[in-house]
């Protein structure tokens, strides 16, 4: 029994290393970029876009995504065909970014496809040409920096006739010397009163108390249609790390539906 169970194992061998061919370089033409869809801004999510310029039609079968400012890639199984001359944009959610460390921003992409009738497997240098990815990842630093320094609390919700209004009340913690507040941004649905601090450097090493002060912007029917951001006001940071970082206002849900019947009560649509 020992000849076919050696020539069992011999099998078994070739057929796992015949799954994962030798990685080559990439044909000339194919080429990679992330962007983001603009219904994905509620998200995180970006797409792994690939533009088949060989001449020959494309099969990706799987990827994985890395960069120097994540823990670890991110991975995709599937089957994504492009035919010669098409390109395909193919949804991933990233893990959390982390601070830069003295390097400039790398992506990768590990694709396993198939090109004609030939199965390859090549790495291949993934553009950032609208800063998606950067965006993403130094939002996550200032986020990350930000909860290190203050405190965030929001008060009580109060209207007062066209205004809606929460105090903040920031706290410094103990890397609060790090972290400059740089202002915050407002939506297309809703916009700011001459309270709210748009662009003032804040200085988060003593306790802060920030009115944040909101209108009704744009309340025609297509803005509400199309928006893609809701509530999520932006937060402007700088820190150690970098110099424009921006992240979301946490806000938990009772605060944001506060906001949501607001806007419907003003705007009546």
């Amino acid at each position: 029994m020992r000849g076919p169970v050696a020539l069992l194992a011999l099998l078994l061998v070739a057929a796992g290393c015949s799954g994962a061919p030798e990685r080559t370089d990439p044909p000339d033409g194919l080429t990679a970029h992330v962007m983001q869809y603009r219904g994905k801004r509620l998200t995180r999510e970006i797409a792994l876009a690939v533009d088949n310029g060989t001449g020959k039609d494309l099969t990706i079968t799987r990827f994985r995504l890395g960069s120097n400012r994540w823990a670890q890639p991110v991975t995709w199984t599937g089957t994504e065909e492009v035919g010669a001359g098409f390109g395909t944009g193919i949804d991933v959610d990233p893990p959390e970014g982390r601070c830069p460390d003295g390097d400039d921003l790398t992506i990768r992409a590990d694709l396993t496809y198939r090109l004609g009738d030939e199965e390859r497997r090549s790495r291949v240098p993934v553009e950032d040409p609208y800063g998606v990815l950067r965006d993403l990842v130094d939002g996550d630093c200032g986020a990350q920096a930000f909860a290190a320094a203050t405190d965030l609390t929001v008060g009580e919700p109060r209207v007062a006739g066209d205004r809606w209004t929460a105090l903040l009340t920031l706290t410094p913690r103990q890397d609060a010397e790090r972290v400059v507040l740089n202002g915050f941004a407002p939506t297309l649905r809703f916009a700011f009163g001459p309270r709210t601090p748009t662009d003032v450097a804040l200085d988060l090493r003593r306790s802060q108390r920030v009115p944040l002060e909101v209108v009704t912007g744009r309340c025609d029917p297509h803005v509400v249609g199309e928006d893609k951001v809701g509530t999520r006001f932006g937060v402007r940071v700088s820190t150690g790390e970098v110099d424009h970082a921006y992240l979301t206002l946490d806000l938990d849900e009772s605060v944001r539906q506060s906001l949501e019947d607001f806007y419907a009560e003003r705007c009546r649509l």
